[in-house]
């Protein structure tokens, strides 16, 4: 990605925020979907759901495409927020209509499956968009999103980027059923703390999202150059082994080649001991180099969950236990 990194401008009250479901279709829960909306307008926003967003039935990659391409080009819509990821947005690359991003640049907002969106966003217009918490399984809980999610996402809408991002050692894995048992705030556990590894501070754009995702755009042309970046990571895997077959296929195309750092999110529903295991290959892979490397983090699928800019500059320190953003071009630092 050689062309001028571009930001989609702050949100203001009343800009309108647009539910799109560019992965799988939302599960039949309206009472969920509905409250997440309710918790954007209460934000300030006006929403808007396109009608194939919402339906809960199969769509081809066409005609997910055409919809986010619709909001792309929409001018009055200046943030784009994904109903859940899934599968399989990385079909729609090659019909999206990159330009019209780059000439009005918005907000674009996911995680998991939405990687591919991320990271082809940023090969192919060199916009910054945010690996963050989706409409149902984030902004929808009840009674509102766990607080940190809520808080870090709306910061970066409203232009306030610069600083430390927060760890927050108290965290849920609870799953209730969607309309039916999620009429309650989750039970909440603590640990894995924090783990670092390495010396010193590095700084870089911070590229990455969910592993398998991630890995899955190797050798296309949506695939950013890693040299020099940041590398965040999470994934869904609760064993070491597919985990270690993704990260060596990036190995040994060359992909990791050039890292500054690394950030390895929390595990997803996973044995205790998984965090431990991925500690030990961490140590393993990149033990050697010294360079920075923090696991645990609150990103990808976990609650509450972090927002991160991809492509955005940020430092990696160490010595501190700090991942620290730069300001947004324009920001005014307090």
């Amino acid at each position: 990605m050689t062309q001028k990194l571009l930001y989609p401008s702050p949100l203001r009250p009343g800009d309108t925020v647009a539910i799109a479901s560019p992965s799988s279709q939302p599960p039949p829960t309206p009472a969920r979907f509905r409250r997440g909306v309710a918790f954007l307008r209460a934000s300030g926003f006006e929403v808007r759901v396109p009608e194939g967003a919402a339906r809960s039935e199969p769509r081809s990659p066409a005609q997910r495409a055409e919809e986010l391409n619709a909001l792309l080009i929409d001018s009055s819509v200046r943030a784009i927020i994904a109903s859940i990821g899934g599968y399989n947005s990385n079909a729609l690359l090659p019909m999206l209509d990159f330009d019209a991003l780059r000439r009005d640049p918005k907000f674009l907002v996911g995680y998991s499956d939405i990687t591919a969106l991320h990271l082809g966003i940023l090969s192919r217009a060199g916009v910054v968009s945010l690996h963050g918490p989706t409409l149902l399984p984030e902004l929808a809980e009840f009674p509102a999103p766990q607080p940190v999610s809520e808080q870090e996402l709306l910061r970066f809408f409203s232009g306030a980027w610069a600083g430390p991002l927060p760890h927050v050692p108290a965290w849920t894995d609870e799953f209730l059923q969607w309309d039916q048992d999620d009429v309650r705030p989750r039970t909440k556990t603590s640990g894995p703390e924090q783990r670092w590894l390495g010396a010193g501070s590095v700084s870089g754009p911070l590229i990455g999202g969910n592993l398998e995702t991630l890995e899955a755009l190797l050798g296309t042309a949506y695939f950013p150059s890693l040299n020099g970046a940041i590398l965040f990571w999470e994934t869904c895997n609760t064993s070491l082994g597919p985990i270690e077959r993704s990260l060596d296929h990036l190995e040994q195309a060359g992909a990791l080649d050039d890292l500054a750092g690394v950030v390895v999110g929390r595990t997803f529903r996973a044995p205790p001991e998984l965090s431990a295991e991925i500690e030990k290959a961490m140590v393993r892979r990149h033990g050697g180099s010294g360079m920075p490397v923090v696991l645990n983090v609150d990103i990808g699928h976990t609650d509450p969950m972090l927002t991160l800019p991809i492509g955005h500059q940020a430092s990696l320190d160490a010595d501190a236990r700090e991942l620290v953003l730069a300001p947004r071009p324009g920001e005014e630092l307090r």
